[in-house]
């Protein structure tokens, strides 16, 4: 359950890029991303405690751009 809510999350930070382009006016849209932004957040953190701590901190590791650079240097 939890993973599923993470993904969910992630979709609805992909969700963002498309409110510019929906045809509403700026306060609507305004809303819209605020909303988004609010409940991906929310529903990251419920799944981030459904599934446990060691994915939080497998899913914090592949997200640091220092470990990014590690994998770079490290296959050369």
């Amino acid at each position: 359950m939890g993973i599923i809510l993470i993904a969910i999350s992630c979709l609805l930070w992909a969700a963002i890029l498309i409110v510019p382009f929906l045809p509403a006016q700026l306060p609507q849209k305004a809303i819209g991303t605020t909303s988004l932004v609010i409940v991906s957040e929310a529903l990251f953190w419920v799944g981030i405690l459904l599934t446990g701590k060691e994915l939080a901190h497998r899913f914090r590791r592949q997200l640091n751009p220092y470990y990014w650079w590690q994998r770079v240097t490290n296959r050369r």
